[in-house]
């Protein structure tokens, strides 16, 4: 397999903020989860468990305590951290910070499978962990990290970034040392 697909759904992917009001099918939302599922983590941990959410009464009463959820999307994905898995794994939350890297390697996975898959994502990282884990009954073990919004992308209209131009990576890399500009 050449890796041109997977480097133009990198290209591609952007954060997806409205959803089309369609269902994302069971395989669909399946298949993200797999590729969260097959992320690396450190020490080839499983301390992970995802809860996917597609009923929009639910969503909703998530909303008031996730900032980041602008609207009711058609599904979420809840990646949460099991803490009684991880004490098994003699994880220690507060000493190891690879436990965010894993999180964030999960992520990544999840909303590049949601861009093949034709879906849009978009994370909501701010919310309240201690109301969200109420009101999905999380047991005191489990843990949600970060939420994961998934649908089909509503059209956009065109954005006025007003912001800084997004750099090119070539003007963010340097070669053997800091500051050096000649390519290997």
């Amino acid at each position: 397999m050449t890796p041109e697909p997977v480097l133009e759904a990198m290209r591609r992917r952007r954060v997806t903020r409205t959803f089309l009001d369609e269902p994302v099918s069971v395989d669909d939302l399946r298949k993200i989860v797999l590729a969260a599922h097959q992320s690396s983590s450190a020490g080839g941990r499983q301390i992970r468990r995802y809860l996917v959410i597609r009923d929009p009464t639910r969503i909703e009463r998530i909303r008031p305590f996730a900032p980041g959820i602008l609207r009711v999307p058609p599904a979420l994905i809840v990646l949460a951290n099991d803490r009684e898995l991880a004490r098994q794994q003699n994880v220690q939350f507060d000493r190891d910070p690879s436990v965010w890297i894993d999180v964030g390697t999960a992520l990544s996975n999840m909303m590049l499978a949601a861009q093949a898959l034709g879906l849009g994502s978009c994370p909501a990282t701010s919310f309240s962990q201690a109301a969200v884990a109420e009101v999905l009954a999380f047991p005191e073990t489990l843990w949600p990290e970060l939420i994961l919004q998934v649908g089909r992308p509503a059209p956009e209209p065109p954005r006025f970034s007003g912001g800084a131009r997004r750099m090119k990576a070539a003007e963010l890399t340097d070669w053997e040392v800091l500051g050096g500009s000649a390519e290997a």
